[in-house]
């Protein structure tokens, strides 16, 4: 009977919390409809804000049905992700559209983007938390998806128009006034700042009490009431010079301040975007949430940060999906190999035999060498060649060439030797080497093969001047490419060609250097002119994201 009263109470318990956090959800969403009702209404004239993507919502809604409930900790998958960066997109287009205009700092920039992703992530976060409610009818029982997508279809409305609205204009007012702000900062020994109202009869009475206030950027009014003071509030400041306008008093400018923001829900709107170099209120309700949440939506926005960090640095010969895809795939493989990838490379930080350095080779050039080659050159045996040591990092050109792509990058890593049972040695095997890459959409990649290339030009044999159409044609464009090749004298090879921007094709061999003559023309001249295995062929690469299940063939050691 004691445990049956324990029990008894332990249920008891845990409804008094369900209960209390139901209420607590309902007099959130009750304050926000406070916050936001009377507000929205006070549109501009023309409503310009960009629409929220009607597939990446019903993409959202079918992820909860799916999940049956929601948890904060699964901000991170994909649908909830994509509702973020769709809610990032348009509020950030402002910001976009300004630095396509003007110069703004860096440092800024990166801080109200910064800004702008952390609110979304918790504006998608209550929109989640409130459709998770209605997933049960009254009785208890899980909706059809039809139907609670129909019932979700008011929240939608809510959040993704009339609050999105309200929140777009209030982005686009506060972003104009940050980036003003910064360049306000170093004139303050010649200009004053004067608060203007849009002067029409639209302008609330409240706001209209401020209207024409003169003080230094200096002063403390501005730190709480630099415009935009509420949702779509259309006042702005302008610059004046000191002995042009009178200036105001700071305490009585400071009580208008306080009267036009005196309600509870007007409140949140004292601060100064260019001062904290935020987009949105830092009071705002949506921030309302427990660490857990907060923990959730900082590590989301800060994986979010180093995507577009890692965008900016990638080549524009790349579209922004593959952008997009191979940024992601660089913080995949840094969280896998537990590096922090640098800055990109160029062809010598990443050549020059960096993809391989562990390469001896097993004869070096000596004139009165006993071992010669075709063109009559001697060699001798190389003494510091050990080949139980050295030898696999001979025959380990299908990791060399992924090493070398990968350190263009910026990941400072290298080849592993190719050992017996490795998945080095699981590439060496014909149409194996090609599926460490992906396209950038994830679906395997496919590589350009020399003996389809030759049915399709109607070639029986390849020729010194075919091989160099054939690079020529299928390394058009600027890129890197790998380039799995047969030899005439038996066997193969993988390696690089490199389309540079000034248009040349070079041979970059990543598994010893060659940067001495980075031609392709002995290439063309050793390549095998029969008819060979259809593994033998061109795939660029630059464009294509890399299977991450193979990322043990590398070794992260600086060397």
């Amino acid at each position: 009977s004691i445990c049956l009263i324990f029990y008894v109470l332990q249920i008891y318990h845990i409804c008094r919390k369900l209960h209390t956090f139901w209420d607590t959800t309902q007099d959130f969403h009750k304050a926000l409809h406070k916050l936001y009702f009377s507000e929205y209404q006070i549109l501009a004239e023309k409503n310009t804000t960009p629409e929220f993507s009607h597939d990446i919502w019903e993409n959202l809604a079918k992820w909860l049905h799916k999940q049956k409930s929601y948890d904060p900790k699964n901000l991170a998958d994909p649908e909830p992700l994509a509702a973020i960066r769709e809610t990032h997109r348009i509020l950030s287009q402002p910001l976009q559209e300004m630095k396509i205009g003007q110069e703004i700092p860096e440092e800024l920039t990166a801080a109200l983007n910064n800004n702008i992703f952390y609110f979304s992530g918790f504006k998608t976060h209550h929109e989640l938390v409130q459709a998770s409610r209605m997933l049960k009818d009254s009785d208890g029982n899980f909706k059809p998806f039809h139907k609670f997508l129909n019932d979700i279809e008011t929240l939608n409305k809510t959040y993704n128009k009339n609050y999105l609205r309200a929140e777009y204009n209030f982005a686009t007012a506060s972003t104009q006034m940050a980036v003003k702000w910064k360049e306000w900062e170093q004139d303050e020994e010649r200009y004053n700042l004067q608060y203007r109202t849009a002067g029409d009869d639209r302008v609330r009475e409240e706001h209209a009490a401020l209207n024409g206030v003169t003080l230094p950027p200096s002063d403390p009014f501005w730190n709480s009431y630099l415009p935009p003071n509420g949702w779509n509030c259309r006042c702005t400041t302008v610059q004046v010079r000191k002995n042009k306008y009178p200036q105001s008093n700071s305490e009585k400018a400071m009580a208008a301040g306080a009267a036009c923001t005196a309600k509870p829900k007007q409140q949140i709107f004292r601060f100064n975007p260019g001062k904290t170099m935020t987009v949105f209120p830092p009071k705002h309700p949506y921030y309302k949430a427990n660490g857990e949440v907060k923990k959730t939506v900082e590590k989301i926005t800060s994986d979010e940060t180093r995507l577009e960090e890692i965008i900016k640095e990638l080549p524009d010969n790349l579209t922004n999906e593959e952008k997009k895809a191979i940024a992601q795939n660089c913080i995949d493989i840094e969280k896998t190999l537990n590096i922090t990838k640098g800055k990109p490379m160029s062809i010598e930080e990443a050549d020059e035999q960096k993809a391989n350095p562990n390469f001896v080779p097993k004869f070096i050039p000596d004139p009165n060498g006993t071992f010669r080659d075709k063109s009559g050159n001697r060699y001798s045996r190389n003494p510091k060649y050990n080949e139980k040591i050295h030898e696999r990092f001979s025959i380990n050109c299908q990791t060399c060439t992924p090493a070398y792509l990968l350190r263009i990058r910026g990941f400072n890593l290298y080849a592993k030797g190719c050992t017996d049972g490795s998945k080095s040695e699981y590439l060496s095997y014909g149409n194996n080497a090609w599926e460490i890459w992906r396209n950038a959409d994830g679906t395997p990649a496919t590589h350009v093969s020399t003996n389809n290339w030759m049915k399709r030009k109607g070639y029986k044999q390849m020729t010194k001047k075919r091989y160099e159409e054939f690079f020529n044609e299928t390394c058009k464009d600027e890129g890197i490419y790998g380039l799995s090749i047969a030899w005439k004298k038996g066997s193969g090879h993988m390696t690089i060609l490199q389309r540079t921007k000034e248009g040349v094709l070079l041979h970059v061999e990543p598994q010893k250097d060659n940067s001495s003559n980075r031609s392709i023309e002995h290439l063309c001249v050793d390549g095998l002119t029969q008819r060979m295995s259809n593994c033998r062929g061109i795939m660029r690469i630059d464009n294509k994201i890399l299977n991450t299940k193979y990322l043990e063939i590398f070794n992260v050691t600086d060397q």
